[in-house]
């Protein structure tokens, strides 16, 4: 999906039209003036916007009677589209509360209802990608930004979202920090993202945090702060421009494999529970490649360790991480093994 950042569309018609009828007035006005008093297009240009605008300025020259009954018309037009675009603004602020107020409330109860979620600290282009792409998998978000278009963008898209900045603690709290599983903060700042990851450390501390760098110092500090991942867009770019110079068959591969649009074909993890039957068993122990197809590329343990292209005698415990290769269906018979197991 898109975020759209632009109004509604019955207010935007309504807007244009107002604005039609004040462009039709001004080209009556300015012609009126010209054809009856016989003065220049400038002229007749400025009266009609003093006229219209009722600032009270005298007349560019003496009116006839002609000019005087048409500035009489042409004044109660002007006031009467006044009032209408004054009423019309009026409206638009009352529906923008009450629109928000209808969805604050079950919003707030739905954020307090939420646990192992993850919060979006910023919401710019970077964010809406990524938003994107796990509401496709159906993951619990809560977006806080400071742009109030950001936050009416997501709430149009009926994503749960907190209008605000999100180094204030507060609003971390309100996002329900001690129960989320994850935190992502995309702040335009290393300085902002650090206070973030500072916070969300200090509120809930088994709490996974991803952020952005800009600087490789801002990157150290991130690191040294506690944040869990850290990602810079501009290296990662980069890397990207290289590997598709350099690699391009194996970048697609990538791609198109780690994307999850493919049904043939997808990278996946899978976390391994204490309790699952796997638990201690070695990787040709457990029959994984016969009876999932699944390739198992790498094995993460429970310390961070990773294990590229494991051995059969590669042993699992619990907390093992698996990365592999396969199709969405023989992923969807894992973990539909492991949670017969785990019952």
């Amino acid at each position: 999906m898109a975020f759209q950042f632009f109004p509604k569309s019955r207010e935007l018609r309504e807007d244009l039209f107002l604005l039609g009828i004040i462009s039709v007035l001004m080209i009556i006005g300015t012609v009126g003036f010209r054809y009856l008093e016989g003065w220049t297009i400038l002229e007749s240009f400025y009266m009609t916007v003093i006229t219209l605008s009722t600032v009270g300025f005298m007349e560019v020259h003496p009116l006839s009677d002609a000019g005087r009954i048409f500035t009489s018309f042409l004044i109660i037009a002007g006031v009467g589209v006044v009032m209408v675009l004054l009423t019309q603004a009026a409206s638009h602020v009352v529906q923008r509360q009450l629109h928000w107020v209808a969805r604050r409330g079950p919003m707030n109860q739905r954020i307090q209802n939420l646990s192992g979620h993850i919060i979006f600290c910023g919401f710019g282009r970077l964010a809406q990608v990524a938003v994107e792409e796990l509401r496709h998998k159906n993951k619990p978000l809560v977006i806080i930004d400071a742009d109030e278009s950001r936050i009416d963008a997501a709430t149009e898209a009926d994503i749960l979202a907190i209008h605000g900045d999100a180094t204030n603690d507060e609003l971390l709290r309100k996002a329900g920090i001690g129960r989320a599983a994850q935190l992502v903060s995309l702040l335009p700042k290393d300085a902002d993202n650090l206070y973030v990851i500072l916070a969300a450390r200090e509120l809930n501390p088994n709490v996974f945090t991803l952020t952005r760098a800009e600087f490789e110092e801002g990157e150290k500090r991130l690191k040294r702060a506690g944040a869990s991942k850290i990602i810079s867009p501009f290296r990662v770019g980069g890397q990207k421009i290289a590997d598709g110079l350099l690699r391009p068959h194996v970048m697609d591969f990538l791609e198109l494999a780690a994307s999850g649009t493919q049904k043939d074909l997808v990278i996946e993890e899978i976390r391994i529970p204490e309790s699952a039957s796997l638990h201690g068993k070695t990787l040709l122990e457990t029959g994984l490649r016969e009876k999932t197809q699944i390739l198992v590329v790498a094995i993460v343990s429970s310390s961070g360790e990773t294990i590229f292209n494991p051995k059969g005698d590669t042993r699992i415990s619990g907390g093992t991480t698996l990365i592999g290769l396969g199709r969405r269906v023989d992923f969807e018979k894992l973990e539909s093994l492991l949670i017969e197991d785990v019952a």
